[in-house]
């Protein structure tokens, strides 16, 4: 890697600092984590959203500490999160892509969001009616002009058939977004159990009521090539805390990728 690549390379994720969220931006980071075809999660996430783009960042933090939500904060953490909280920026944005789908008009949330809007999402009008504040509507017309109304329509109709809420053929640039076949055949992804190249995030349970985010070969790498148990796993991460314990993971898949020796040596090792 050359050093201009390297220099790319470590600021790449930071793009948002200069140009905010834009939908590529998050289309990027949710492709980060596995939700294919998990409607459940993707419920949860467009609940999430259509409500952080109506209130303020207080407010989400208060309705996402919900226990409803456990399963996907781990999710959210990995792909929308900067320094562990909620990345308000992004999912403001994804509520508003979320807006222009049709699944938004079965939402009683967010048909009263749209009265208050007085338009049904931010690029159906100039936002001149409705009963926003002053301040919330210099801020919406903002967001839209920075926002391409197709690519955000792109993610909110993308993400809905990516999960599975909304069954069809991804559109080209949905698909762009996602990162499938634009035919609709979409290869299923591969499970961190029988892949060791899967990519992407797993919400692990440590506990009964707690999950942390680990990547999926990591998981695939401790389970099924050095034959550990969730309770060793578990164990591992309360004891090394969960860097520690991704990077000495990360260690023994390069030092040792058949998991040989670390099976000789009791599997206990990290």
């Amino acid at each position: 890697m050359s050093s201009i690549e390297n220099i790319n390379d470590l600021l790449k994720d930071k793009l948002f600092q200069v140009i905010g969220s834009t939908p590529s931006s998050i289309a990027e980071s949710l492709k980060k984590v596995d939700l294919k075809g998990k409607s459940k999660e993707g419920a949860q996430i467009f609940a999430v959203s259509v409500f952080a783009a109506a209130v303020n960042k207080s407010t989400l933090e208060t309705f996402l500490a919900d226990s409803r939500f456990a399963n996907i904060r781990p999710i959210l953490s990995a792909a929308l999160s900067i320094q562990g909280r909620s990345n308000m920026t992004a999912l403001t944005l994804l509520g508003h892509c979320f807006l222009t789908t049709d699944v938004a008009k079965n939402i009683s949330f967010t048909a009263e969001f749209r009265k208050k809007m007085g338009q049904d999402h931010l690029w159906a009008g100039s936002l001149d009616g409705g009963s926003l504040s002053g301040k919330q509507r210099e801020i919406l017309k903002d967001k839209k002009r920075l926002t391409d109304e197709a690519e955000a329509k792109a993610l909110g109709s993308g993400f809905l058939k990516h999960v599975g809420i909304v069954q069809g053929a991804m559109t080209s640039m949905e698909s762009k977004f996602f990162g499938v076949p634009t035919s609709g055949r979409v290869p299923s992804p591969r499970s961190p159990t029988t892949a060791g190249s899967s990519t992407g995030i797993v919400a692990f349970n440590v506990s009964k009521t707690s999950s942390v985010p680990i990547p999926a070969d990591v998981l695939h790498y401790r389970k099924n090539i050095i034959g550990q148990s969730d309770e060793d796993i578990a164990e591992s991460i309360e004891r090394n805390g969960l860097e520690k314990f991704i990077e000495n993971t990360k260690k023994l898949m390069t030092q040792d990728p058949t998991g040989e020796k670390t099976r000789r040596a009791g599997s206990t090792t990290g």
